[in-house]
């Protein structure tokens, strides 16, 4: 999974910090492919500084903008997918 979410806070934490260890995560422009692409949604601004780490944006974005969230979530899963099937 990409991102944590807390109702409570609410906050989405991107989890760079536990992707670095997970191929083809480890890659860190493939990290930096992924930041790039939530960037692009508005109401979204992960700062580069933050690969391995675990940066957060406001949960309200998802109301607006789910299909932009949706994409980058695909892209996040067709990646791990080829990354899969590559190996086997």
């Amino acid at each position: 999974m990409a991102a944590a979410l807390y109702p409570v806070s609410g906050t989405a934490e991107v989890v760079f910090q536990y992707l670095k260890d997970r191929s083809p995560f480890d890659d860190t422009e493939v990290r930096r492919e992924l930041l790039r692409r939530l960037n692009e949604i508005d109401g979204i601004e992960l700062a580069e500084a933050k690969l391995d780490l675990r940066p957060s944006f406001p949960l309200q974005v998802f109301a607006g903008h789910v299909e932009e969230i949706g994409a980058a979530l695909e892209w996040f899963v067709h990646t791990a997918a080829l990354e899969l099937a590559q190996r086997a």
